[in-house]
């Protein structure tokens, strides 16, 4: 006979997973849900390809502004020439020479419609831009993330589900094989109790297998080498899907959610992009003045003529300075600034529909995971009814098995019902929690 012990162990059954969940003590490191995102991002390849880029721009940008001061750079040559030549006069002679000069030269561009300041900005929007890649590439990372670490949660929990569900069919194959060596009950009945617990123990083998397949999953997105030692905290509780507040005002909700969606601010970014690149084009219709100074000295020597001075004294007597002012105005260029306005037009309009489309996108990830959240929290109440009353049903039925007016197929197929009503729980609840998480990040960014 079914001892009281046992009964009651049965009727608490559907609470197993959160007990054992919550009295588990881990030898090792908890992980919770943002230890594993701290880790992937500091760990994560293409972040850290993005934080090198973003460096690259930087050195861009620092380029950019030197760009408006002087250029300045020193020079030397020297060359001999040897031959005859005819001058003006028609006489030929022999020209053997030697020249050379040296000096420095200085040049600033003086006006230009602010190009180069033009240049530094659309330098800095360059580099916001690659920051901003960053924060997109940390958004799907945490996404697909929050669904691996749920995923595991869930896999470890059906686990304990059925780990619990084996014990009580060794229990129940121990009782009838006690009846059974009494001669209270036949031998079928040790046979389908095997049979039953052969079948728990398959099922305990792949749920353990998809824990380890998602476990596996979460590490490699964390780029964590072990994830065989990997575990993992389990901050889900009953009380966690009750008082989470409602999301209601829907129209807020978007509003808030574009603020802290990376993409908007990319678009927006390459929106000014444009902007400053427009501006830069435009200097191409305008005149460009530049300045330039210069101190150097020159020194010949005719091989053959009496009295040449040497090179020092000639440096010396030929040095001179020299200021110039430079003014180039564009006449003609075959329409390619006209063309190219146009084209920096365009692709301001493209932005701005690709700004629509993404804000439809966003409204459109928002109303499907408030219609989820909101079916999902009946679908897991009502999951959570049916449990509750499969383990009566299934305390009933050993009951009555155990005053010989059920057999144990019934005493297995109710156990199998309240199998699939636990599981059935366990995958709603975290559903639940997975739509939660996914709304809270859309909304404001964080999961926190």
């Amino acid at each position: 006979m079914m001892n009281n012990y046992q009964r009651s162990r049965i009727k608490c059954w559907f609470i197993t997973v959160n007990i054992l969940l919550s009295t588990n003590v881990l030898a090792q490191r908890a992980w919770t849900l943002q230890d594993c995102i701290d880790y992937a991002v500091a760990h994560n390849l293409p972040i850290k390809q993005q934080d090198i880029k973003a460096k690259i721009k930087v050195l861009d940008q620092e380029m950019a502004l030197r760009e408006r001061l002087p250029s300045v750079s020193g020079y030397a040559n020297g060359y001999t020439t040897f031959g005859s030549s005819q001058d003006v006069f028609g006489t030929i002679r022999r020209n053997d020479n030697l020249n050379s000069n040296m000096g420095i030269n200085a040049e600033l561009t003086l006006y230009q419609y602010n190009y180069f300041r033009n240049q530094a900005k659309k330098a800095a929007s360059e580099v916001e831009q690659e920051h901003i890649e960053k924060e997109i590439l940390k958004r799907n990372l945490t996404v697909q993330l929050m669904e691996a670490y749920l995923q595991t949660l869930l896999a470890q929990a059906l686990l304990v589900s059925q780990d619990s569900a084996m014990q009580f069919s060794q229990q129940l194959l121990d009782k009838a094989q006690k009846s059974t060596a009494v001669g209270a009950t036949a031998v079928s009945v040790v046979a389908e109790a095997k049979a039953n617990l052969a079948r728990e123990k398959q099922q305990y083998q792949q749920y353990h297998k998809d824990r380890r397949q998602s476990l596996l999953k979460l590490a490699q997105l964390m780029n964590y080498s072990d994830y065989s030692n990997l575990e993992l905290a389990v901050p889900v509780a009953e009380s966690d899907l009750l008082r989470e507040h409602t999301f209601s005002d829907i129209s807020n909700l978007r509003e808030e959610a574009y603020l802290h969606n990376p993409v908007f601010a990319k678009l927006r970014s390459q929106a000014v992009g444009l902007e400053v690149e427009s501006k830069l084009v435009k200097a191409a219709l305008f005149p460009t003045v530049k300045g330039s100074a210069g101190l150097g000295s020159t020194y010949f020597n005719a091989f053959k003529a009496d009295n040449t001075r040497s090179f020092f004294v000639q440096s010396k007597d030929n040095f001179a300075q020299q200021l110039a002012v430079t003014v180039s105005v564009p006449i003609f260029n075959k329409g390619k600034t006209k063309r190219q306005l146009k084209q920096i037009d365009l692709n301001q309009q493209n932005i701005q529909l690709a700004i629509d489309n993404e804000k439809f996108a966003q409204q459109q990830i928002l109303d499907k995971l408030l219609l989820e959240l909101d079916e999902n929290r009946k679908q897991y109440g009502i999951a959570v009814e049916a449990s509750t009353a499969t383990a009566q049903s299934l305390d009933y039925t050993l009951r009555s098995f155990e005053a010989g007016k059920a057999s144990i197929y019934d005493v297995n197929t109710s156990k199998s019902n309240l199998i699939k009503a636990e599981s059935e729980t366990i995958r709603s609840k975290y559903t639940v929690v997975f739509n939660q998480l996914m709304l809270r990040y859309q909304i404001y960014g964080s999961i926190n």
